[in-house]
């Protein structure tokens, strides 16, 4: 009996033991399965910004939280923010809709469904102070700190862009924040005066301002921490270098000898006695600071504005470009300043640009009146009715349009003499009889002025074998565009592989489907502008490289091809936009002496109906621009029979022949099929005897490049297919008679362009580049 109880107790003990070590394994496992379950939630990479922005395009609504404890300030925020919904929107930014709530009201359910835009400082908005805690910049009492350096001054505003909500991260939050709640809601109301309802974009992801002034901005990296190869600061190296009677010069992170500072002064404080003696103004004029800047790039990042000078009326600056890419090159923006002082602005645009011009001597290196010579004997001139057309002076080329008003001021003083002149400045708008009567004595005057400004003949650049790429502006940013010091570098890299040319492609954009109308030209700070256009030709010549200017027109989810007008008229009134458009390009690498000019790209349609008209537009080019003309054809019926290559200095091919239709073809096929594409490109060659350049030609680096040489779509990445494509093509081209040179599509203006393999045309950083490296080295 006692061994049966007994038995029965160690039965029980060692039961529970086992029980006890099931539940610990079982417990374990569990532990376990939930760390590799936490682990797998941990490594979920964090979202793009690519897909925080379309995350906003699918919304479209923003919740715009404000902060703050003063109550008229409380009242402001609502005033301004009952109005947001009324202020027009432009641009792909359009059509979103806001609320707005105060930071005391917001509740859990807004955190998580909306896009917030939050504004205020971390002492008067709890939801920011929250929020913030997860940005890698420290914002607290004490100021906005980031990189060792805090920015205490109640004027220090951090403006961040499209972060994500740390509690629902698949949404962005943006916010304005600063030290000072006043400074705060003037930056925010200024902020929305400025830019509308697309106040919260902005170049770069965090952005420090000193007033309105930009001193610190970057971005961040993927994962969203401050990425250190594009921050800027600003905040130092600003300095008043000198004063004068009427001006007070600073320079930012520009040196300039006090030889340099001197002349500057005084060459400043002629001109702006030379306008005060002829408008005869007795009055005081507050002195003039005049900012001076050390690149584009560098002022766009601080201003938002790129081009080489500019004024600021409000606060009485001028802010201007001083470096050898406009050396001996004037445009004088502080004459307009001075005369809005003396004189007031006058109805017509002309009137005002062609005053501030005419006491401008060297106005684009040669002056106006050198240039508008050039444009009279070219045929290139604007009538008295275009003049005064205010709706045409801003659509046209500025270029031209300042170059004429500075002519047409000259002879207006001249025909009416100065005070007839100054009594007419402000109000005057000829009317058509006026402008009937005067026309043909202004036609008089310019033929006589052509004469006193004969042309400077410059020899036409050799055209050499060239190698190179499209070189493409990726960035859309300040930073990363034409202007930048990145677009340096990657035209740097291109001359290391071998590259000595490079074609530089500005865009436009046409609506298909829409009457035709006037092409804009880029002029947005982070737009392939002007600016970014002579940087990038500039970096390029001083590298020994040439380039080719070569505008291209954005139809949407259309091509040039496929443009197609029903009646002559209209066909007739895009050809006159058109050239409008294309004369400013060759007006800009005339002045600039680029090296050559591409007239158009690819308008198939419009070349095999209209060709007299294209002649037409080369003829009167051709006696403007002293360098290479092209035209670049689409590959196939275009190419094989346009009639005006013999127009032309060189034709243009964007070959995008296929290899082959197969998906395993062997090198040997593929360099048997460009054979036969090449007896096509032959044939032009042997027709008309000019040299052929592929303007375009390009893979992919995708499965089978070789099938569909030019198509988007998603494809798997596969760099060995597009090397072997470039392969042929090299091979097949070289020692051909008729090739002039292959500018491949295409390398992006900053080498970082979409990360590590990426299926973008461009060979860098992939196993292609090798290839370019091997064959533009021969």
């Amino acid at each position: 009996m006692k061994r049966t109880y007994i038995g029965i107790i160690l039965f029980a003990i060692l039961l529970i033991i086992f029980s006890v070590s099931a539940f610990t394994t079982t417990s374990k496992d569990n532990a376990s399965h939930k760390n590799i379950a936490l682990a797998q939630e941990e490594i979920v990479p964090p979202p793009t910004r690519r897909e925080l922005r379309r995350s906003f395009f699918n919304k479209r609504e923003v919740l715009i939280v404000y902060g703050t404890k003063d109550a008229k300030l409380q009242n402001k925020y609502k005033a301004l923010l009952d109005t947001i919904n009324q202020i027009p929107q432009s641009g792909r930014r359009r059509n979103a809709t806001f609320s707005y709530k105060a930071a005391s009201e917001i509740t859990a359910s807004d955190i998580q469904n909306n896009i917030l835009f939050l504004v205020g400082t971390p002492k008067e908005h709890p939801l920011l102070h929250r929020f913030t805690q997860s940005i890698p910049i420290k914002i607290s009492d004490q100021g906005i700190s980031f990189h060792s350096k805090t920015h205490t001054s109640n004027s220090h505003i951090l403006s961040v862009s499209f972060y994500p909500n740390p509690e629902n991260n698949k949404l962005p939050f943006s916010f304005f924040t600063g030290n000072d709640p006043q400074a705060l809601y003037d930056f925010f109301e200024g902020s929305i005066q400025k830019a509308g309802a697309s106040f919260f974009w902005q170049s770069m992801d965090y952005e420090v301002y000193n007033a309105s002034t930009r001193i610190v901005l970057g971005n961040f990296n993927t994962s969203w921490q401050l990425d250190t190869t594009s921050h800027f600061d600003y905040s130092e190296g600003n300095n008043t270098i000198s004063q004068s009677e009427n001006y007070i010069i600073t320079t930012h992170q520009k040196k300039l000898s006090q030889e340099a500072t001197n002349t500057l002064v005084s060459d400043l404080e002629n001109t702006y006695q030379n306008i005060i003696n002829f408008s005869g103004h007795k009055g005081s004029i507050p002195k003039i600071t005049y900012h001076i800047y050390n690149t584009a790039e560098d002022k766009g990042l601080m201003l938002g504005n790129t081009q080489q000078a500019h004024i600021d009326i409000q606060n009485n600056t001028v802010h201007t470009i001083i470096n050898d890419k406009y050396s001996n090159n004037y445009i004088e923006k502080e004459n307009e300043l001075i005369l809005h002082h003396t004189l007031g602005n006058a109805s017509s645009i002309t009137l005002s640009k062609g005053l501030s011009v005419y006491f401008t001597d060297q106005w684009q290196r040669e002056g106006y009146p050198y240039w508008t010579a050039r444009l009279y004997e070219s045929k290139n001139t604007l009538t008295l009715k275009e003049l005064f057309d205010n709706e045409l002076m801003e659509k046209e080329s500025p270029l031209l349009t300042e170059c004429m008003s500075g002519s047409l001021v000259t002879f207006l003083i001249d025909h009416f003499g100065k005070e007839l002149f100054l009594q007419r400045f402000n109000d005057w708008i000829p009317s058509e009889k006026e402008l009937q009567s005067l026309e043909p004595i202004w036609q008089q005057y310019l033929a006589r002025e052509a004469t006193k400004h004969p042309k400077k003949k410059r020899v036409k650049p050799t055209l050499t074998y060239l190698k190179g790429f499209n070189f493409a502006h990726e960035g859309y940013s300040i930073y990363n565009g034409y202007l930048s010091q990145k677009a340096t570098e990657a035209i740097a890299k291109q001359q290391d592989m071998g590259s000595n040319a490079l074609a530089i492609v500005p865009y436009s954009y046409i609506r298909m489907g829409n009457p035709p109308t006037y092409l804009s030209i880029g002029s947005r700070a982070g737009s392939e502008n002007d600016q970014g256009v002579v940087h990038s030709a500039y970096e390029a010549k001083k590298r020994g490289m040439q380039s080719l200017l070569k505008p291209q027109v954005f139809f949407g989810n259309s091509w040039p091809g496929a443009l197609e007008y029903e009646t002559e008229e209209d066909w007739n009134a895009f050809f006159d936009y058109y050239y409008r458009w294309i004369r400013h390009y060759a007006f800009l690498a005339e002045i600039h002496e680029i090296d050559a000019l591409c007239m158009g790209v690819e308008f198939v349609k419009a070349t095999l109906t209209h060709s007299e008209q294209w002649k037409e537009m080369f003829q009167k080019t051709r006696s403007l621009y002293q360098g290479n003309l092209t035209y670049a054809a689409n590959w196939g019926e275009e190419f094989e029979t346009i009639d005006f290559w013999n127009e032309l200095d060189f034709i243009g091919l964007n070959s995008y022949y296929p290899l082959s239709k197969n998906d395993t073809p062997t090198d040997e096929e593929l360099k048997a099929n460009f054979e036969t594409i090449k007896t096509k490109i032959e044939k032009v060659y042997q027709t008309y005897k000019k040299p052929i350049v592929f303007t375009e030609i390009g893979f992919r680096s995708i499965e089978m490049p070789w099938k569909n040489p030019h198509a988007d779509g998603d494809t798997p990445f596969n760099d060995e297919h597009q090397r072997r494509c470039y392969e042929v093509i090299f091979e097949g081209i070289q020692n051909e008679p008729w090739c002039k040179g292959i500018l491949w599509w295409k390398f992006p203006s900053y080498l970082e362009y979409r990360g590590i393999e990426n299926t973008a045309f461009t060979p860098n950083n992939k196993t292609t580049e090798a290839t370019v490296r091997k064959w533009f080295s021969k």
